[in-house]
């Protein structure tokens, strides 16, 4: 897609949407975290009982989970070349090539040639190739493993890319929250296996550790999701767990509990 492209604008590229790729999975976790409790657990549905009430909490846990799938497909969309979409395949379609991947393993070696320095070059002769011989193994092992995880993350892509059950996710979004369709429209999409609760959670776990490669190898950072999700939970829990109900169930026109 980008074969024209110079290397290094490549790189350079890359660098950016990665780096908003993960502020995009940062919010999405937010959401994730919301959902293992408004959705997943008991904490608030035990607190509400037949009732009106009830029919409005479930339109919110539908919501969440929607908004939800809405984030997850977002950062699948397929990359163009205007560089317009700030996705996963944008960056695949980015570092997919031979020189920009070995510009980057070379910039992972790089980080092992060190300088030598004033209290080295005082130093015996042997004790200075010793040094440089563990710093040049050491770089040579970074770069097999820069090159290695990333043509790893560019497999995983374009695997789940191809995946039925990304498909399925991304046509409950198309029929149910992004478009509304006609019944004709409906019928040829619903030949796509539907998802089931849970499965976005798969697709979310595959998604980080993409992620997470790419960032480490592209942007020279590491970054950790889950430090990151231990913080939303805490901030989730502090707000649900710490929410009451005090919904009285309705009784039917004769007094009788419905």
């Amino acid at each position: 897609m980008f074969e024209d492209k110079a290397t290094e604008w490549r790189i350079e590229e890359a660098k950016r949407a990665t780096k908003r790729v993960v502020d995009h999975a940062v919010d999405l976790l937010w959401i994730n975290e919301s959902n293992a409790v408004t959705l997943y657990s008991d904490v608030l549905a035990k607190q509400i009982p037949p009732s009106y009430a009830a029919h409005a909490f479930n339109v919110f846990r539908k919501a969440m989970f929607q908004i939800e799938i809405v984030r997850l497909c977002a950062l699948w969309d397929k990359a163009k070349l205007s560089l317009e979409r700030e996705t996963i395949p944008t960056v695949i379609e980015l570092i997919d090539d031979p020189a920009v991947l070995t510009r980057l393993s070379e910039t992972a070696r790089a980080q092992y040639s060190v300088p030598v320095r004033d209290e080295d070059a005082a130093r015996a002769d042997s004790d200075v190739e010793v040094l440089n011989f563990y710093h040049a193994k050491a770089g040579q092992k970074w770069a097999e493993r820069a090159l290695a995880e990333l043509q790893g993350a560019i497999a995983s892509a374009r695997n789940l890319q191809k995946s039925e059950l990304l498909e399925a996710i991304r046509n409950l979004r198309d029929l149910h929250v992004a478009h509304n369709l006609s019944n004709a429209a409906k019928n040829k999409a619903a030949r796509v296996e539907t998802i089931k609760y849970g499965d976005e959670k798969r697709v979310l776990k595959e998604t980080l550790s993409i992620i997470t490669h790419l960032y480490c190898w592209i942007n020279g950072v590491g970054f950790s999701f889950q430090a990151s999700r231990k913080i939303d939970r805490k901030c989730v829990e502090g707000l649900w767990n710490n929410c009451t109900f005090r919904i009285e169930r309705e009784r039917s026109k004769r007094g009788a509990p419905p």
